[in-house]
């Protein structure tokens, strides 16, 4: 495995993580990194309000918050990436800290329910679920779904594959752990206060990162022996062959397209009717999307559709809003008479007169739009034999915005009403 980038890179053969330490600290240096680290251990002072409700509510985001950032440094890392960006933070789930900690969780569990009654027995699976946290760690990096990364086969084949190294690492992570209770016990007399929580809080956030940060290396370096994507397999896959997956090629192409509704139904009948197992990534890959999708502002929703030439499902969305009372504004006033506009051509003309209700006032300055939608709406209500209505309109288009906007079309149907009416 080879990865160039600005500021690091490794050899083929990758020296073991107790070798990469000046990586780690150089890592964990990069600005926008360490910004992030010593924000959060600043946020603690808020903890010291003298409220139990706001108390556990900073708690909890802090708590997500930190998770979050070492996920997000595990999966770059994990994936080959070494040198720091937060801009696809979307890729990692905002609770993903409540599913890290769901191995803890069944350990106090254990503890508490079975250790009493059978000691052996009750040891023994805390020494177990112990060794397995990195491994679980790593499979929740990786899918962001618990019942996967519990799987007992998927934990031991992780163990397994990395082998040594894997003890190493558990080794390490529990020396993080005991270094950080330490330096909280002593740091409550020597630092007392403000100042005293403010070091132990920065010092927590540190060695959590650092400690993703070496998993997500040892995850780089095994990626091979783990079936685990990485930058180098992605160049490598869309290098031409004669061995080229056109079932994959269709998913990556969905994928590329924001359609990861269709990848993921394509992925789910592969894996049940030809149990598919090298598409997990790709899966992945389509939920991360989705749950980014989802995420979007009903506004950036509408304009995707649109963009996408949607209209049909835009105007869904649209009356499925204003039937619950709400109106969705898109930010671009072209938006809204595009689906005004299609609606039109498509007889729809409730839908029309919906649409174009006070688009005025929610575009004031786009005279010219005004003019076009309105005009339509004149239309309509000739059409539906409400001439005096029709002619009301036109002429107030007519007095607002003559000198603003191209309004011949305007002045002419108008004056075909008036020979019509005069005819009659």
């Amino acid at each position: 495995m080879k990865t160039d980038g600005p500021n690091f890179s490794f050899s083929d053969s990758s020296p073991p993580f107790w070798r990469q330490f000046s990586f780690f600290f150089s890592y964990l240096k990069q600005e926008k990194l360490y910004f992030q680290i010593t924000l959060l251990a600043l946020a603690n002072i808020l903890l010291l309000i003298p409220s139990i409700i706001i108390s556990i509510l900073v708690g909890a985001m802090l708590f997500l918050a930190s998770y979050k950032l070492a996920f997000e440094v595990l999966h770059t890392v994990s994936s080959g990436q070494f040198v720091y960006v937060d801009g696809r933070s979307y890729e990692i789930d905002d609770k993903i800290g409540f599913k890290a900690i769901v191995l803890a969780v069944l350990q106090l569990l254990i503890f508490i329910f079975i250790y009493p009654h059978n000691p052996s027995v009750g040891l023994a699976l805390l020494i177990l679920t112990l060794v397995a946290t990195p491994a679980y760690l790593m499979m929740l990096s990786k899918t962001q779904n618990i019942a996967s990364s519990l799987n007992p086969i998927n934990l031991m084949s992780v163990i397994s594959r990395i082998g040594f190294e894997y003890g190493t690492l558990l080794l390490f992570f529990l020396l993080c752990a005991g270094f950080n209770l330490i330096f909280r016990y002593y740091m409550a007399d020597l630092m007392p206060g403000i100042l005293g929580e403010l070091v132990t809080a920065w010092v927590l956030y540190f060695l959590l990162v650092l400690t993703f940060l070496v998993i997500g290396y040892v995850m780089y370096r095994h990626a091979d022996e783990l079936g685990h994507d990485t930058v180098d397999t992605e160049i490598i896959n869309t290098r031409p062959t004669n061995q080229a997956d056109p079932i994959k090629e269709r998913i990556k192409n969905l994928i590329s397209n924001n359609k990861p509704e269709e990848a993921i139904a394509i992925i789910q009948d592969l894996e049940q009717s030809e149990k598919r197992t090298d598409l997990a990534s790709y899966l992945s890959e389509a939920q991360n999307l989705l749950l980014h999708q989802s995420r979007l502002r009903p506004a950036d929703q509408l304009q995707k559709l649109v963009d996408e030439k949607q209209y049909q499902k835009a105007i869904a969305m649209m009356n499925e809003y204003i039937t619950d009372g709400h109106f969705i504004k898109p930010q671009l006033a072209s938006t809204l008479s595009l689906l005004i506009r299609y609606a039109y051509n498509n007889n729809q003309y409730t839908t029309v007169l919906q649409l174009a209700r006070e688009f005025d006032r929610r575009y004031p300055q786009e005279h010219q739009q005004i003019v076009d939608n309105f005009f339509l709406v004149a239309k309509i209500y000739f059409e539906n034999k409400k001439k005096q209505s029709a002619s009301n309109l036109l002429r107030s288009l007519l007095k607002k915005y003559q000198r603003t906007a191209n309004t011949k079309a305007v002045n002419s149907y108008l004056l075909g009403i008036k020979k019509l009416s005069d005819q009659q």
